[in-house]
């Protein structure tokens, strides 16, 4: 469901995931393979900070996505190192992640083809750009979970005992992803599937060298000229279309996140040790934004940078201790394999060896796209690494039995603890995160009276008599900390006064408006979205001085942002100062290096 990216989107696979963690109860046998205790302990730690940390955040709301997505990724962890072991039942997930590559490619390539950014299920993308994003609402997500399914497939195709037509699905499955790849114009997924491609090269050469060196020049000129096939006919390919020419060609060369990552760093001195607090990058990043970079930067552009600068250095070194241990977990399990599965049993072939390959190649396309995107904040992306990591930590099989291996089974009995408090926390929020959804798109759409309606059952005000989903918002109550809901509510409140003839009318909606607006600033107080549409709604109710203070603030949290000058513009031209707005639409078209002018009677989109 468009990658998770909106709370309400990911909610369901959350439960789903915490009900599978409850009913790991009824598993009382212990696992035959338990995970490595090194693994299991870094990731508790790096989750426990992780969660404690956005528990503490400055917004709360903005720390939820973070919250629940680690919450989630830990019992998807648990539930692959403790229940997932065998690699048939691996091998069986890895199909249906293929199944569901196929479907991403292919509304992808509806997308490169017909150039209208079409999205299945009703969802909109945020651009008609030419680029293909499947079912994702971004290319970036879209890359990201195509790069693990491309390494997969070639190395099933290479290196496991599957009959011969299988082969020849899987290759052919990552060519298909290869192509995906290439209509994405993401750069970012260019630099990593390379990488990854490299990674696999490598290691393959060095299993030969190890299992058959008789072969190794052959197979070395082979996979080298393999690669450099594929690379060359995909780039080709990419050739007939003008907007991928442009992206290769900008694969070296300035790029707009720089500014990202300027922003990200100044964010880090402010709090260095402990950092911000979950979901902050969205504050700081309109503070010390740079002017070249007029879109709204939501993410770093690097989770990296916005790890640092969100959980500061210790978030930092926790999460490096995390990837340290698996990292060399994995290739301990690749170095165990080539010698008792490969090299002992005299079998070229492995399922179990391709399998891990695959997830170690995996790994580095993760490694080096995380430099430049930030596929670990899109929670389907998250939750599929959540599942290589779970497999790293648990191959599947015993290299030495020790102590502290043995007590690896008790850290089971965590994972129905996690669901649990999953399902308490995360079940609550389901209605009213379905009611602010769809007061969202009401206002999207400009059907102001639904999104009243919804915006109002989201903060917990349903009628006497509920209906539908009142009855679960009765049940559990809205969520009157969510300040979307009152930004929704607000602007549809404008919405409606804009649209009425009479003064009184209009006046009473607009005052609503300012109510609404002024709550959701008492929860979010940087928010620029909603001081902007306060001074509007001041403004209407001719209270200049009071707008006055609003686009103030609104300039202080955002100095560089162009639009701002714009609306400010237009409320100095409503008091009668056109010389103070003119200047402000000059400064507002320097910025946005776009004519201004009529900017500031513009809506900023939802």
């Amino acid at each position: 469901m468009a990658g998770g990216t909106r709370l309400f989107l990911s909610l369901p696979s959350y439960l789903i995931i915490a009900v599978a963690a409850v009913l790991s109860l009824l598993s009382f046998r212990a696992p035959k393979t338990v995970p490595r205790i090194a693994c299991l302990g870094t990731t508790i730690v790096m989750s426990a900070y992780v969660i404690g940390r956005s528990l503490y955040s400055p917004i709360h709301y903005l720390a939820l996505e973070d919250f629940f997505m680690v919450l989630a990724c830990l019992s998807v962890y648990l539930l692959t190192s403790f229940y997932i072991t065998s690699t048939r039942d691996r091998l069986c997930f890895v199909v249906l992640l293929f199944a569901i590559a196929i479907a991403h490619i292919v509304v992808g390539a509806i997308q490169f083809t017909q150039l209208n950014g079409y999205m299945p299920f009703g969802f909109l993308r945020g651009d008609n750009l030419p680029h293909a994003s499947g079912m994702f609402v971004s290319a970036n997500h879209y890359a990201g979970y195509l790069e693990p399914i491309t390494v997969l497939a070639l190395s099933m195709t290479v290196w496991s005992r599957w009959p011969l037509w299988a082969k020849i699905l899987t290759g052919y499955m990552a060519g298909f992803c290869l192509f995906g790849m290439a209509i994405s114009g993401n750069r970012g997924g260019y630099y990593s599937v390379i990488a990854a491609l490299i990674v696999f090269v490598v290691a393959s050469i060095y299993t030969v060298r190890v299992v058959n060196p008789r072969k190794l020049i052959l197979v070395w000129i082979l996979l080298t000229m393999g690669v450099v096939v594929v690379i060359a006919v995909t780039a080709a390919l990419m050739l007939h279309s003008n907007y991928l020419t442009v992206r290769m060609h900008k694969m070296v060369g300035n790029d707009v996140r720089i500014y990202n990552w300027m922003a990200a760093l100044d964010q880090f001195r402010l709090s260095p040790i402990i950092g911000t607090g979950s979901g902050t990058h969205l504050i700081y990043a309109r503070l010390f934004r740079r002017p070249p970079l007029q879109a709204d930067p939501v993410h770093a552009h690097c989770d990296y940078l916005e790890l640092l600068s969100e959980y500061g250095i210790i978030g930092a070194c926790v999460v490096t201790a995390f990837l340290f241990i698996h990292v060399r977990a994995g290739l301990r399990g690749y170095s165990f394999l080539l010698r008792k599965r490969l090299l002992a049993s005299f079998q070229p072939r492995s399922n179990t060896f391709a399998f891990h390959l695959g997830v170690i190649c995996s790994l580095a396309a993760l490694a080096v796209h995380s430099v430049v995107d930030f596929n670990m904040h899109a929670p389907a992306d998250a939750l599929l690494y959540a599942f290589f990591f779970g497999t790293l930590a648990n191959p599947g099989f015993e290299e030495k039995s020790t102590a502290a291996t043995n007590m690896a089974p008790w850290f089971r009995f965590i994972l129905p603890v996690i669901g649990i408090w999953l399902l308490i926390t995360a079940t609550p929020l389901a209605p009213a995160e379905y009611c602010a959804e769809t007061s969202r798109v009401a206002l999207r759409n400009r059907d102001f009276l639904r999104s009243l309606d919804y915006a109002h059952k989201a903060l917990g005000e349903v009628p006497l008599e509920p209906e539908g989903v009142d009855k679960f918002i009765k049940v559990f109550g809205g969520n009157p900390n969510n300040p979307n809901c009152y930004l929704y509510l607000g602007e549809a409140n404008r919405g409606v006064a804009n649209g009425l003839p009479n003064h009184r009318l209009r006046e009473q909606f607009l005052q609503r408006a300012v109510e609404a607006f002024r709550k959701g600033l008492a929860i979010f107080p940087q928010d620029e979205r909603m001081l902007i549409r306060l001074g509007q709604a001041l403004d209407g109710l001719q209270l200049y001085d009071e707008a006055e203070l609003a686009f103030q603030e609104a300039i202080q949290v955002d100095p560089n942002l162009g639009i701002i000058y714009g609306y400010y513009g237009t409320h100095l031209q409503a008091m009668g100062m056109k010389a103070e707005a003119a200047e402000n639409y000059k400064k507002g078209k320097q910025l946005a290096n776009e004519s201004i002018e009529d900017l500031g009677r513009k809506e900023l989109g939802m």
